[in-house]
């Protein structure tokens, strides 16, 4: 079992990861503090928005969400 997980480490250690180049893993956790921040207001507005039978926000919040993911796919896919 112990060589299972050597190979499994070794061949993990060959992937290249996004954003975690020059900038270091602080830029990756910039990136996904961004976008959880963002998701998670952005559920937040949604669920108000269902509360208070508002459409508005219901609609700004599924676009904040959309927004975050849309956003947060482009930086990392510029990054890597």
């Amino acid at each position: 079992m112990k060589g299972y997980f050597r190979g499994v480490r070794a061949f993990l250690a060959q992937i290249d990861l996004p954003s975690l180049g020059r900038e270091g893993p602080g830029g990756l956790r910039q990136l996904l503090t961004a976008f959880y921040v963002l998701f998670g207001l952005g559920f937040f507005v949604a669920v108000l928005g269902h509360i208070v039978k508002s459409r508005l926000l219901q609609a700004a919040g599924i676009a904040m969400v959309m927004l975050g993911t849309v956003l947060f796919m482009i930086a990392v896919g510029a990054r890597g």
